[in-house]
């Protein structure tokens, strides 16, 4: 990687518009089709490596054409997969989480699962704060520098790592709260409740330096006020609101990235960043270019390092630490007395070719087309039940999320919400949500998605 390359970005361009195509054939009936996981996935894509590719900034300068070409490869490789595995596969692996909605979607349950998982949730920081609510709350709304505050957790963590893990049911809440907000049986008190804890949520996102977090969190809320809109508003919200929202999010993005080790948003150098957070193409590059000549293929180590994350350290005192994250870094030289001080995230596409090579990026992708597939079954759900549009949508904010790489803690909300049903929806007598005439006419169902959902 010795000077400086002319790269050619017309191929770049050229997938970026097919990509753009490819959305917009299939929003061609119906414009609120791109709120699905197949066109979020492939947004995920063009927002993570083929913008990058695209506007080719300095830092691929360094790499030579033939590997920025390879790099687009692998990018297509990933993508025509993808649709194949989606277009060639009926899904179902999540209908069980759907259907186990649909007996808990009552008022009163609703609230109960919310309670308990607060509880869950709040528990473990009030006993690190001592009982002192106060605390609690001065953690969320108090700017600081990444990984900094009271409850931040270690790396390699022990038991009180473990206990501050119990956050993740404050996650699964997330959706449950913004399915209370706009549910018309709701009292006024609860949804007064809800809407402090929504707050409380995403300024402790937003505080932390940490974007994914408050990803998590807007997207639910923004759900469940989009569920309440009217089809011509929702079709205009999708429309004008969208660009605009993206917009705004890649200028945050970057006065995130910016700031975010002086506990800050600095607005002032957003506009003129050359970094913004979503550069992956790099990453991808990279690693194409040191695996197997200079590092080895992992082999699924840092997918399974991923898979027993959730085992705490306390149980398993020698659980493995090598993730895809650290695994680069230390390739980099990000090292300080053997161990390296940073992560360095290879991107989705990246860490599948570091596994396996370029069967990897077609095997995995075509698994992630399946599991896109599956996740879109539930949409016409969504049109009658608010929950599981919120529950959509977080499951939307993950694939969006995974772009940098597969991580077991941005599921872990999930996996905690999906606790709680098991825990209550067999205790609820099974009522299958039926779509009534007015609803069929406020949401109708859309043809692209036909679920076999009761």
């Amino acid at each position: 990687m010795e000077g400086l390359s002319q790269l050619s970005n017309g191929v770049a361009l050229g997938m970026l518009v097919v990509c753009v195509g490819l959305i917009f054939y299939d929003c061609r009936r119906d414009i609120r089709q791109l709120v699905s996981a197949r066109n979020v996935f492939i947004l995920t894509i063009m927002a993570w490596f083929l913008l990058e590719a695209s506007l080719v900034p300095k830092a691929l300068t360094v790499f030579s054409p033939e590997q920025y070409s390879f790099g687009l490869v692998c990018v297509g490789v990933c993508i025509v997969a993808f649709l194949f595995g989606y277009g060639s596969s009926r899904g179902g692996v999540f209908d069980p989480v759907f259907r186990r909605l649909a007996r808990i979607d009552s008022p009163r349950v609703l609230w109960g699962v919310f309670i308990i998982a607060c509880l869950i949730g709040f528990a473990p920081l009030l006993y690190l704060a001592k009982g002192n609510p106060l605390l609690v709350l001065e953690d969320a709304f108090t700017f600081k520098a990444r990984w900094s505050g009271l409850f931040t957790r270690g790396r390699y963590g022990g038991v009180r790592d473990a206990l501050l893990e119990l956050r993740m049911f404050l996650r699964a809440a997330v959706p449950l709260a913004a399915a209370i907000l706009v549910h018309r049986k709701q009292p006024t008190d609860r949804k007064l409740i809800v809407a402090f804890f929504l707050l409380y949520m995403f300024m402790d996102a937003l505080t932390g330096g940490t974007r994914s977090k408050v990803v998590e969190v807007f997207l639910p809320i923004a759900a469940a006020i989009y569920w309440r809109m009217s089809p011509a508003l929702k079709k205009n919200a999708i429309t004008f609101g969208l660009p605009a929202l993206v917009v705004v999010a890649m200028f945050w993005s970057a006065a995130n990235v910016l700031g975010r080790n002086e506990g800050k948003l600095d607005w002032e150098r957003a506009a003129s960043a050359d970094y913004v957070g979503f550069e992956m193409f790099r990453e991808l590059l990279f690693v194409t270019d040191i695996v197997p000549e200079k590092a080895n293929y992992q082999l699924g180590y840092t997918y399974y390092v991923q898979a027993i994350n959730p085992i705490p350290r306390a149980i398993w005192k020698n659980k493995p630490t090598g993730d895809a994250g650290l695994q680069l870094a230390k390739v980099k030289g990000m090292v300080a007395g053997g161990d390296a001080y940073l992560t360095v995230s290879p991107g989705l596409i990246g860490e599948m070719y570091w596994n396996f090579g370029m069967p990897g990026i077609a095997l995995i992708s075509l698994f992630v087309g399946y599991l896109a597939k599956s996740w879109d079954r539930a949409r016409p759900l969504t049109t009658q039940s608010v929950l599981a549009f919120t529950v959509f949508a977080a499951g939307l904010a993950i694939i969006f999320l995974s772009g940098r790489s597969f991580n077991m803690a941005t599921l872990y909300g999930m996996l905690s919400l999906y606790a709680l049903l098991v825990l209550f929806s067999g205790n609820v007598r099974q009522q299958p949500v039926q779509a009534t005439p007015r609803m069929r006419q406020r949401e109708p169902e859309l043809p692209a998605y036909r679920s076999s959902l009761p």
